[in-house]
């Protein structure tokens, strides 16, 4: 680690490491998965017939729409 980079952590009451703020690895997760949705778009599009703008259309109004049937709720009840 270079003299300026600080590593900010958080013990829990065991001393074990919970959180390390900063690492590297969350940002290749967060751009794999934007990665992998893109893809996934991309598919649905080519597979559908249409453009990559009207899949994600499609895809927000039909999410949209299952939101409101099962009651607007963000969190799902179990």
């Amino acid at each position: 680690m270079r003299g300026t980079q600080r590593v900010n952590t958080v013990l829990s009451g065991s001393g074990r490491v919970d959180d390390i703020k900063g690492h590297p690895q969350d940002k290749v997760r967060g751009l794999t998965k934007l990665v992998k949705i893109t893809e996934d778009v991309r598919k649905y599009a080519s597979e559908q017939g249409m453009s990559e703008d009207e899949a994600l259309e499609k895809g927000l109004k039909e999410k949209s729409a299952e939101f409101l049937e099962k009651g607007s709720e963000v969190y799902a009840k179990a």
